[in-house]
């Protein structure tokens, strides 16, 4: 399934509301950054509760997920705070700590019928400089980090264009044969997307095509002349496309 990255209220909205139109199921995902933006000093903000709210209303499964949660703290409150799953990015600890990190994370989750996604490798962007995922680590995100997922880094990167690396995610779904996340998916190839579906991944992120089609009916509306409902309409109309689009890319239409 796409996972789509929302920073407000209308593009939760207007994912939900595509994912209904395709009788999809579909996945809700916050960045810190985008919780960050609508709290109040320490607390979480009420992005999760509005999207769990939405969830509970709609005809068609929704599942909200942490997007990069920066630890076991943060992974926690996410957690406690209804999330169905969390990542835990862990690409700046070494190996033998991000397991265990990973693991600790892990426990909590799944004694809360929650799900983890580990990380292996890195997809540019904020996380820096690209690094691709060596196939012979993964085995241990499953085995001692206990993920029910796991991110890696194939050649997509986050906000660009690209090509995937499908030897590379062949060796790595040979090594475990578990399921596998992409992110940075806005930009990959369509063509590898569908490889990519069929070599084991089962979620890719989408954030930078979203943000885009954000603004791009933000403008449209404003250079019409529009009030703030109309800009909310138009930029709500170009998120679902892309929404849309992407639920029938990925083989999600018709699922739920």
């Amino acid at each position: 399934m796409p996972a789509f990255n929302v920073c407000n209220l209308e593009m939760a909205k207007a994912v939900i509301e595509a994912a209904v139109a395709e009788r999809a199921p579909v996945i809700v995902q916050t960045y810190p950054g985008d919780l960050a933006h609508a709290a109040f000093g320490d607390d979480m903000g009420p992005l999760p509760l509005l999207i769990r709210a939405m969830a509970q209303a709609a005809p068609i499964p929704v599942f909200l997920h942490l997007d990069h949660g920066p630890g076991l703290a943060y992974n926690l409150r996410c957690l406690r705070a209804g999330y169905n799953s969390v990542m835990f990015d862990g690409h700046d600890l070494p190996l033998d700590e991000a397991l265990l990190e990973t693991a600790a994370i892990a426990r909590a989750a799944h004694a809360l019928d929650a799900a983890v996604e580990g990380e292996l490798g890195t997809f540019g962007g904020a996380q820096g400089s690209q690094e691709y995922t060596n196939p012979e680590e993964t085995p241990l995100m499953f085995e001692q980090g206990q993920v029910d997922m796991l991110a890696v880094s194939v050649g997509s990167e986050h906000g660009q264009s690209s090509r995937l690396d499908l030897e590379l995610l062949t060796a790595i779904n040979d090594k475990v044969h578990a399921p596998l996340v992409l992110h940075g998916g806005s930009g990959i190839h369509e063509d590898d997307v569908r490889a990519a579906i069929r070599l084991g991944v089962v979620k890719i992120n989408i954030g930078a095509a979203l943000s885009r089609a954000w603004c791009q009916g933000s403008r449209e509306a404003l250079e019409a002349g529009a009030d703030h409902y109309g800009v909310l309409d138009r930029a709500m109309q170009r998120v679902h496309e892309v929404a849309r689009h992407r639920l029938q890319l990925m083989g999600a239409s018709g699922r739920a």
